[in-house]
Formats: C-alpha cells, sequence, structure tokens
C-alpha cells in the first residue's frame, strides 16, 4: 500500500529532527600569535619554601621586554608558593590545555616517578633552572637541567675542604631537598675515602639539640654544610652561628637575598655558583632563568612540533649568560660543571669567595 501525503510529511519531519550522532570535541590546539612563543614559568613567589622566585621573574621579564625580533616569547608566570602538588597540578593543567610551548622550573624540585610522569604527559620541553638529579624513564626526554646536578654541586663543595682528612658535619633540614643533598654529599666522601661527616638535623622538633651541638663544632673549627634552601635554617629564628674559622658551606640554593641576612655567619659563609654570574647584577638563578628563555627562543621549531623543538635543545650547545649548555639523552643536566665556584657575600654584594679557613 502506498503512503499518503500525510504520512510522508511525517517521516521526513522525524528524518531531520533525529538525535545527531555524538561526536568526541578534539583537544583545544591554543591559537598562537604569528612568530611567538608561549612559555610558562612556574615559581615560588610566595610560601615558606627558598628560594623565592622574585629575582627569576624579574629576570625573565627584563629578557622579555628586551626583545627584538622574532620569535617573542610570551611568558606566563604562575605562583606554585612552595607547594609540590601545585607544580604537579599546573603541570597537568597546561598537559589538559596546551596553552605552552615550554615550561621553566624555578623551585627545588625531585625527579620521583610523579614528577618524571607529569612532565611525560604534558610532552613539551621542561626546563629546570635548580639543580635536578638525573631523571629516568619516558618523561626524561624531555627534562632539561640548566643548573649542575646534585653529584656536581657536592663534587665542588667537598673539594673545598682544605684537607682530605678534615672532620666535617651535614646538616638537613627534613625536606626532600635536604635530602638528596645530603646524600650526594655522602656518596662523594665516600668515593674519597674521605672519613664520613656527622650528620646533625635541624629539624623543628630537633632545633634546641642542634644549636647546642652545631656551636660545639663550629667552635672547634669543624666544617658545617648546610643542605636544602638557606631560608629554612634562617627562620624562625637564626641557626646559622657565628662560626669564627670554622667553614660554613651553604647550598646552591642559596642567593643573594638569602646571603644578605646571614648576620655573623656572613665572614664565613661559603656556597656554589656558577662563577660568570659571581659578582653580576644577575645571580645565578636569574641568570638560568633568563638562559631558559634564550634556549627556548633558539631551539624552537618554526612549525610549532614540540618533538623538533626538544631535539634542537637535546642536540645543540647554547651558550647562556651563566654558562655553556650542552645536553645529550644520557646528560639531561646541561650547565657546564667546571663553571662552579664559591661564592661569599661581602660590602653589600656577592664576591669570589677567599679560600676558607682551615680546620683546626
Amino acid at each position: 500500500m502506498r503512503a499518503g501525503p500525510v504520512a510522508i510529511l511525517v517521516l521526513t519531519i522525524a528524518s531531520c529532527t533525529a538525535t545527531p550522532p555524538v561526536v568526541a570535541a578534539p583537544t583545544p590546539s591554543p591559537t598562537r600569535e604569528p612568530g611567538t612563543i608561549a612559555v610558562t614559568a612556574l615559581l615560588d613567589l610566595s610560601g615558606s619554601r627558598g628560594p623565592k622566585g622574585d629575582a627569576q621573574r624579574g629576570a625573565m621579564q627584563q629578557f622579555v621586554d628586551a626583545q627584538r625580533g622574532s620569535p617573542r616569547v610570551k611568558l606566563h608566570v604562575v605562583d606554585v608558593a612552595g607547594s609540590d602538588a601545585k607544580l604537579l597540578l599546573e603541570l597537568k593543567r597546561s598537559a589538559d590545555t596546551g596553552d605552552a610551548d615550554a615550561i621553566v622550573v624555578g623551585v627545588p624540585a625531585i625527579a620521583d616517578e610523579t614528577l618524571i610522569a607529569a612532565v611525560a604527559l604534558l610532552g613539551r620541553p621542561v626546563l629546570f633552572t635548580l639543580p635536578l638529579a638525573e631523571p629516568s624513564g619516558p618523561g626524561a626526554r624531555w627534562m632539561f637541567g640548566l643548573a649542575p646536578a646534585p653529584d656536581a654541586v657536592a663534587r665542588a663543595l667537598v673539594d673545598a675542604l682544605p684537607s682530605r682528612s678534615s672532620p666535617a658535619a651535614v646538616v638537613v633540614a627534613g625536606t626532600l631537598v635536604s635530602g638528596r643533598e645530603e646524600l650526594a654529599l655522602a656518596s662523594t666522601f665516600r668515593g674519597d675515602a674521605r672519613p664520613m661527616p656527622v650528620l646533625l638535623s635541624a629539624a623543628p622538633d630537633q632545633r634546641d639539640p642542634f644549636m647546642q651541638r652545631v656551636r660545639q663544632l663550629a667552635s672547634g673549627g669543624t666544617p658545617i654544610y648546610y643542605t636544602g634552601p638557606t631560608l629554612g635554617y634562617l627562620e624562625p629564628q637564626r641557626l646559622l652561628p657565628d662560626a669564627g674559622t670554622a667553614a660554613l658551606l651553604l647550598s646552591y640554593l642559596t642567593d643573594a637575598n638569602d646571603a644578605a641576612r646571614l648576620g655573623d655567619a656572613t665572614a664565613s659563609a661559603r656556597w656554589p655558583a656558577l662563577r660568570k654570574t659571581i659578582g653580576s647584577a644577575l645571580g645565578t638563578h636569574a641568570a638560568s632563568a633568563t638562559d631558559a628563555l634564550g634556549l627556548i627562543a633558539a631551539s624552537v621549531d618554526p612549525s610549532g612540533d614540540p618533538e623538533r623543538t626538544r631535539q634542537r635543545i637535546e642536540g645543540g650547545t647554547f651558550a647562556g649568560i651563566a654558562t655553556t649548555y650542552t645536553f645529550a639523552p644520557a646528560r639531561r643536566a646541561g650547565a657546564d660543571a667546571r663553571e662552579l665556584a664559591l661564592a661569599a657575600w661581602e660590602n653589600g654584594r656577592v664576591v669570589a669567595a677567599r679560600p676558607i679557613p682551615a680546620a683546626k
């Protein structure tokens, strides 16, 4: 039987109003201005962790303001407020939105499985301005350290001792970073067949016995290594003693603001820094942050392909302000460790350190 005009009309309307099939939305692809690179910098601008990222932020902004030609860096700064969890959240957010061509991490970080997995998910170059141990796994190929690795920093600190047989003490503050530096120092002492240092804890619940013990050691001329951010030993009370002739050796994480607050300990405090930055207007961390932007701008692939950008960073050599950087598949810390030298605070500025006092 043939369908009547009304039936045909009903069938036509039904076919036009049927629910369309669900189509998955494509992953958002951020709009880029021609000739620009989007870089996100993750810094500690607040929170209790040191070193604070203000100097790095200021140096990167100066780089952005002074740019000429193309490509131009479009910088977005995020305060992770001393939180490892927020650092990971920001990496995940960037992975979800795809709004950055590269990330600069200017906070103390540990290359554990969680961080490496977050970087692997991001799939963009991530440049670290503070020491990072050699990572491994799928995310390692995206990770680039612009500071010397912890073992290279430990080597420079241990070599500062005036005698291979000098006794020493290592202070930790209960943080992951201070523990990592402790292990690097211990490994270096052990490899040199030196006497293993005394371990002291400056954790909050150990501060009273720590103060007594560290003063005893310092008065006897024992070199003392403070691991982790110096800020942890300055707040809430001064934990650095007036060491007299003893050597106080601080972390690579020390910056000029920390050094200015050392008070009576200033004369004997030393810390490792990249040689070209000692006495310069830019401190080591700020210079490394500037170099991060310069390295990204010099290596970015014109088509925006992150894999090609990664390969350019890994396969090239970049002469920066702080040092010359060279990376390889098995070398993620690209800074020239031979450029490490000891710095000190003198007359209101960072200077090259004189020889440290000999232990009694």
